[in-house]
């Protein structure tokens, strides 16, 4: 009887546990997983929705329409007029291949599935508006975005241009990329092509950030190091770290550099000394005040920039390599551009967003509010790197960003990598002492930043600044 007695509580005690579990398995997608499953393309209920509702349109900054439903008869069609500059940014919404980019990330606005309040639906009803979702005005500028993608001529990079002041993305273009209109045609080719135009470069390509990243770096010793601008460092055009030896590249030249000029020219061997003398732990909080190792809220679903940590048995090696934007650390196009916007705004960070608002049908209108900014760096030394971008263009490795009577303030890099040539990048903004526009161009295994990234940056200047005149 005992025995018995006891196989019963053992049986019931397995029962709870399972029923516990249940439970808390259905919590744990009522509550954490709710809306990653209702948003899901594999959710029928979704699908079965878009045939009742009209999807609504994307508008780019202007009003005009990127993404629209039309009819024809009954059949309903999606029509995408973007083209290939806009492919990775608006994505797609189909029934066979599912949802990506801002069709996926908007999917319940453009259905209209968010207007839950009883008064709200009952005044769709009796206007007749039940049918049809939400549009959608971007912050993107058409003509800018497809000047930027041509620019790019084919070749593999990204750019991604934000207003410094609000965080407005301006542009977020990635090349190669792709029509969405004629996406059943060309899917199986863009599954196997190999420059991969289904991925969006400036949200989720990560790269070295190589000389670029020595903003950070000069912010990191300003900061921490503040008697710097009085120190001359001597090079002989390398410098060796435990042994390994790393050397400037061949436009600098050996000899006795202050920190003006060795930003000016992008000496590496200078800015390995520089990152050695703040120290790991200044280096990582400067580059984590710059949104580093930190996901970023902006709209679009963006990879996280890493700057390493230092490792149980970290060497100076793995800190002469970040200090120059080489090694484990990695960036995408839109962290740098935030780094632009750091020192252009007077040293903030801002949260970029590509979605301006949402209008209902019944003419509602939501703005956007992602406008949060936190302090990165203080003001002194935002104004000081202000300076040492500035004159990058004007004497440096920046040159080919010169814009007469337009003051240009940037950076070059030209990032080793594994896999073939260094990437090339440009980050800055304009102008310089009023900034409204900042961005990032990387285009991969180009080489020289400033001679192959650099002309379309300028180009992309010059246009936005001529449209906000």
């Amino acid at each position: 009887m005992n025995r018995l007695n006891k196989n019963i509580k053992l049986v019931f005690f397995i029962f709870c546990c399972l029923f516990i579990s249940l439970i808390v398995y259905l919590t744990y997608f009522t509550v954490y997983e709710r809306e990653k499953l209702i948003q899901s393309s594999y959710n029928r209920r979704l699908w079965e929705q878009e045939e009742k509702v009209v999807r609504g349109t994307i508008y780019d900054v202007k009003g005009r329409p990127l993404a629209k439903t039309q009819f024809e008869g009954e059949t309903k069609e999606r029509i995408y007029l973007g083209g290939e500059a806009f492919g990775p940014v608006i994505g797609y919404s189909n029934r066979r291949l599912g949802r990506a980019g801002l069709e996926d990330v908007l999917n319940t606005s453009l259905l209209g599935l968010e207007e839950k309040d009883p008064i709200v639906v009952l005044r769709q009803k009796i206007l007749g508006a039940e049918e049809r979702g939400n549009d959608a005005y971007l912050t993107v500028d058409q003509e800018l975005q497809k000047k930027a993608y041509n620019l790019f001529k084919g070749k593999r990079g990204a750019l991604a241009a934000i207003d410094p002041n609000t965080g407005a993305i301006l542009a977020l273009v990635s090349s190669p990329g792709y029509d969405s209109a004629k996406l059943e045609g060309i899917w199986d080719s863009l599954l196997d092509d190999p420059n991969k135009p289904l991925i969006n470069r400036a949200t989720q390509g990560v790269y070295p950030p190589g000389s670029s990243f020595k903003i950070v770096t000069l912010a990191a010793a300003l900061t921490h190091n503040p008697d710097i601008e009085q120190k001359i460092y001597d090079t002989p055009g390398y410098v060796k770290v435990d042994g390994r030896v790393i050397k400037d590249h061949e436009g600098v030249k050996p000899g006795n550099y202050d920190l003006l000029n060795a930003f000016r020219v992008s000496s590496n061997s200078v800015f390995i000394k520089i990152g050695l003398d703040v120290g790991w732990n200044n280096m990582v909080s400067t580059a984590e005040n710059f949104g580093f190792n930190k996901s970023m809220k902006a709209d679009l679903p963006v990879a996280i920039s890493k700057f390493p940590q230092p490792s149980l048995f970290g060497t100076d090696v793995e800190l002469a390599e970040a200090s120059i934007g080489q090694g484990k650390i990695l960036a995408t196009p839109l962290q740098m551009a935030r780094v632009a916007a750091v020192v252009a705004n007077g040293g903030n960070l801002i949260s970029p967003y590509i979605v301006e608002k949402i209008v209902t049908p019944l003419g509602t209108i939501r703005e956007a509010s992602n406008h949060q900014t936190v302090e990165a760096i203080n003001w002194a030394v935002a104004e000081k790197i202000r300076g040492f971008m500035t004159d990058v263009v004007r004497n440096g490795t920046g040159k080919p960003v010169y814009i007469k009577g337009i003051e240009v303030a940037g950076k070059t890099g030209s990032a080793q990598n594994p896999h073939g040539e260094p990437h090339a990048w440009f980050v800055g903004f304009a102008p310089a002492k009023n900034p409204k526009i900042a961005l990032a161009v990387v285009v991969e295994n180009a080489g020289a930043g400033g001679k192959n990234a650099g002309p379309i940056a300028r180009e992309i200047f010059i246009q936005y600044l001529k449209d906000t005149q």
